[in-house]
Formats: C-alpha cells, structure tokens, sequence
C-alpha cells in the first residue's frame, strides 16, 4: 500500500513591509516595492508519500488559486500512476474544494485504477470565516 497525504500551500516571495522609518523632516521618503498578486505568490499543490521505507515529496504548481478542477487533475495524473494491484490511498482535509461535485464523479474511476480518497475528521479543518 501507498499512503500519501495531499495539501495546498501558497507562497509570498516577499513580505510585505507596514512602515518605514527616516528623520522628520529629512524628506528621504520612498516606494516601498511589493510582490503581491501574479508576480509575488506561488500556489502548490502536491504529496507527501509512504511507500515501505520509501518517502516521496511530489509537488505541482498551480496557475491561480487552488480550485476543485485543478485537485481533480492532480488526483487524475496520480491515479494514472497507480501500479495495478497495488492499493494508493490519498488522505485530504475537508477542504471545500476536495469534496466537491467533480470529485465526487471522478471517486468511482479512479478507485477501478486503485487510488482511494479518505477524509480527515471534520473538526481537523476549518474553513476561515
């Protein structure tokens, strides 16, 4: 059997500064460069694997946010990988978009290819209010 654990993550290249500080007066005042938005954030997706003895960290970027459509993409690419015979279970939080109706649709095929999903206990995660 694998195991592996599946989560999200996004990335700032660059923290964002609240103040600055020069002498009153001083007029030595200046931008202050940022990297939000499309040039600034990475978004990843991807697993942490148990095989035996074997650890595996495979990770993915995304275009954009994390979305249903692209878990289901990247549960399609590992459910393509599964050895025939051999059991691949993949552990997600309850995230909204890893519960939803595409992958409700998808759970029946992949599972013929030997990839199971199995949810963490609810109160595991929680959506931010």
């Amino acid at each position: 059997m694998t195991l592996k654990y599946l989560d999200q993550t996004g990335l700032s290249l660059m923290l964002s500064v609240g103040a600055t500080w020069f002498k009153r007066g001083s007029g030595h005042q200046f931008a202050i460069p940022t990297r939000w938005g499309s040039s600034g954030r990475i978004n990843l997706i991807g697993t942490y694997s148990l095989h035996r003895h074997e650890e595996v960290l495979e990770v993915r970027e995304l275009t954009g946010t994390c979305t249903g459509d692209q878990v289901t993409a990247y549960l399609d690419t590992l459910a393509a990988e599964c050895r025939p015979g051999q059991l691949t279970v993949v552990v997600l939080d309850n995230a909204a978009f890893h519960k939803g109706a595409l992958i409700r649709e998808r759970r029946g095929v992949w599972e013929q290819q030997g990839l199971y999903l199995r949810y963490l206990p609810p109160y595991a995660f929680s959506e931010p209010d």
